[in-house]
């Protein structure tokens, strides 16, 4: 008996060290104690939780799934077992499980808490906010005096809406628990969908969330500038590093970097890992992931770097880098592209922005120095699943869809908290004032009545009928295809369109938006005008509705409009990747020149990429390009395009490859407008011109518009080409004589 309580007290002691070691974030020591609770009695659910959960923690989902399932089975209908179960499957994306094992769990006790919590919130993962509204109020009356699920409340009042309620909600959640982060993040970033915060009501939230991050009781250890002759070290650190809006602007940017003067360091503070973070991994030296770890380990892994630079990709969003950087990790920190506003963080030495999104004046709403791009802050690439499939026919540019339907349809892809009572109001002017047309709304759930009646009834109280709305649901596949169904997006106020602007100008299709004071009210204008389409950026409701109508009262110049939006998109330094890196390279120069003078690698001259660790130059591309064609090896070809396309949003030798591979597949008129693009980019290539009158001449198609390009551009008579032989692979690429023997 003696025996049995000394083993039932040690267990217990093991447990309990364990969720001490699970609240302060010391996952692997979790694990540890739980597994040595197990070694004397394996009959405690609370041990396969608290391991479960660490390894959640730490990024490795499926052991934390495997362990949930063997507890399922070990603790056959145990409530506690169940929800752990459900929050695992939450996280992996799997809510219809997720929800269906709550379910079980609440038909078995709907008197426990923290079950509605985790139920409430799988439904707002659903985009079911209105039931998750519900469940977080059931989950309030039994647990009346927690802050956390009062916050939680808040965030489905935002989404459904009524932020002015959800502010409400979220400052007495603030004045329970003033020490949460969670809380005060959840504050601050609903603040920007309310159209009554100002820029300096930011500043100050901003600044008591930097409070609470600041290293409490301790110095700040100090760090140690670079003292060497190597490269400038530059880190990024985000919770990101996923198929997520910020990779759109990553990407291009790593891939761009002149490595032989940047060593890049890549910190991922998030498990989840997919072909995007695989492509990130391959435009780093160094990628290190960070998924779980103690905050002090986190701190020394990025002070033992000796970083010259360290850039916070998240701002106060969840799981921020900013918990770390107050600690001061680098010569320099820096903010950028995650969240549009300040860090309120003195450690945090810039915020990377430019004068369309942050004018003059702007600085009385920073704490951080405003360091301006010469034309936009960021460089944007659409990923449309595979980078290659942008030059097919599926992602072309098509006429607007007015001139088929008969009547004009507005259109905007967005979260639904972003429609607020601001953008209502000028939805609603717009649509009254052109009768007949439609409003397209993409956002997810709209498949859903419980998501679609809650957003109807309130179009309803702006005075926007709604059998004049279109609501469609979000789905990946159709994130581009979807402007084809639009004539002109109408932007949201105060928080605008960020990557999804994006999305809307390359598909060619305009945007009309509304400027405000505050960086997040501008982002979308910050993107217009590095278009070159900055007189749809309008500062007044009424110039916002007098753009929309005069849009939409000329259908014909509107679609011609259409087609010029993309190329200009394209020649814009919102595609100049290598252009942003080289003058944010001088910027880096400029500040370790203060205390160091960088070294550079070696490198042959000219372009290329960098990938794997190491420098391809061009001419090794565009030979094992050639080489993957005559092989017939379209996995490898393809392997070669994508790395291009990371670099190159658009290259002659990618269309120019795949043209050939549809060619090879028998698709002669997919092979001929890719040749037709590759012509475009490469404009100055008699043998690529020679390939494209053979492809003509195949297809019967007319050649006097190519004859007269010809004539004009190389004083090139059509005949004299003609006469020329078709040229090889060999040609086309440029590869001298002599060197046919490297591509075989």
């Amino acid at each position: 008996m003696q025996n049995n309580n000394y083993y039932a007290s040690r267990v217990s002691r093991y447990i309990s060290q364990a969720a001490a070691s699970l609240e302060a974030q010391r996952y692997h020591d979790c694990i540890r104690l739980a597994e040595q609770a197990e070694r004397f009695d394996k009959s405690n659910p609370d041990s396969y939780c608290l391991r479960a959960l660490s390894h959640l923690s730490l990024g490795a989902a499926q052991e934390s799934l495997r362990i949930a399932d063997e507890a399922q089975r070990r603790f056959r209908g145990n409530v506690a077992v169940e929800v752990l179960a459900g929050k695992i499957l939450m996280d992996l994306g799997r809510y219809d499980e997720s929800k269906q094992i709550l379910e079980s769990a609440l038909a078995k006790d709907a008197g426990i808490w923290t079950v509605w919590q985790n139920y409430s919130a799988v439904l707002h993962a659903m985009q079911q906010y209105q039931a998750a509204k519900d469940a977080a109020i059931r989950a309030l009356e039994l647990q009346p005096g927690n802050a956390d699920l009062l916050s939680n409340y808040a965030n489905t009042l935002k989404e459904t809406g009524a932020v002015p309620e959800a502010l409400v909600a979220l400052r007495k959640a603030r004045e329970m628990a003033p020490r949460s982060e969670t809380i005060r993040f959840n504050l601050l970033f609903t603040m920007l969908f309310d159209e009554a915060t100002t820029p300096l009501d930011l500043r100050r939230e901003a600044e008591g969330c930097a409070s609470l991050l600041a290293p409490r009781g301790a110095a700040i250890l100090p760090f140690e500038k670079p003292n060497d002759d190597g490269r400038i070290r530059l880190g990024l650190m985000s919770n990101d590093l996923y198929s997520h809006a910020c990779a759109y602007f990553v990407l291009p940017f790593l891939a761009n970097l002149d490595h032989t003067r940047i060593e890049v360091f890549v910190y991922s503070l998030n498990g989840r890992q997919d072909n995007i973070t695989r492509k990130i991994q391959n435009y780093a030296e160094h990628f290190i992931s960070l998924a779980g770890e103690p905050r002090e380990k986190i701190a020394d892994v990025i002070r033992a770097a000796k970083l010259d630079v360290l850039i916070d990709l998240g701002g106060y969003t969840r799981n921020t880098p900013l918990r770390h950087m107050a600690q001061r990790l680098a010569a320099r920190q820096m903010t950028w592209i995650g969240y549009a506003g300040t860090t309120g963080m003195l450690q945090i030495d810039y915020r990377l922005t430019d004068s369309e999104m942050d004018p003059a004046g702007n600085e009385a709403y920073h704490t951080e120095s405003l360091v301006r791009a010469p034309v936009v802050s960021a460089v944007y690439y659409p990923l449309v699943g595979r980078p290659i499939h942008a030059y097919g026919s599926l992602y072309k540019v098509r006429a607007t869809p007015a001139l088929e339907n008969g009547y004009i349809t507005f259109g905007c892809c967005i979260n639904l908290a972003k429609i607020s009572p601001r953008t209502l109001r000028m939805w609603s002017e717009v649509l009254a004032r052109c009768p007949g047309s439609k409003l397209l709304v993409e956002c997810m759930g709209l498949d859903n009545e419980a998501v679609r009646a809650p957003l109807l009834n309130r179009m309803e109280e702006a005075g926007i009928a709604s059998d004049r709305v279109i609501c469609v649901n979000r789905q990946t596949l159709q994130q581009y295809l979807t402007y084809n169904r639009i004539d002109v997006v109408l932007d949201t106020s105060p928080l605008t369109g960020g990557a999804n602007a994006c999305d809307a100008l390359w598909m060619g299709v305009p945007l009309v938006t509304l400027a405000g004071k505050a960086s997040h009210e501008r982002v979308a204008a910050s993107f217009l005008r590095a278009v070159g389409l900055e007189g749809l950026v309008c500062r007044t409701e009424a110039q916002y509705v007098e753009m929309a109508v005069e849009l939409a009262e000329d259908v014909a110049q509107l679609n011609a409009l259409r087609q010029s939006i993309r190329p200009m998109f394209e020649a814009s330094p919102l595609s100049d990747a290598a252009g942003f890196c080289r003058w944010f390279e001088g910027e880096l120069a400029g500040w370790v020149g203060t205390y160091r003078q960088p070294g550079l690698l070696p490198r042959a001259a000219g372009e290329g990429v960098y990938f794997g660790g190491r420098w391809h130059a061009m001419e090794e591309i565009v030979l094992a390009v050639v080489r993957e064609l005559r092989a017939s090896n379209p996995d490898g070809l393809i392997n070669i395009l994508e790395n291009i396309s990371a670099k190159w949003s658009r290259h002659w030798l990618v269309a120019y490859a795949l043209s050939e591979i549809a060619y090879r597949d028998g698709d002669r008129e997919a092979a001929l407008d890719l040749l037709i693009d590759s012509a475009t980019l490469r404009k100055y290539s008699l043998p690529l011109y020679r390939l494209l009158l053979a492809r003509l001449d195949e297809l019967g198609q007319d050649k006097s518009p190519l004859a007269a390009f010809l004539q004009e551009a190389f004083g090139v008579e059509l005949a004299y080409l003609e006469a020329q032989p078709v040229p090889s692979a060999y040609e086309i690429a440029g590869i001298p004589v002599g060197q046919e023997e490297m591509a075989a």
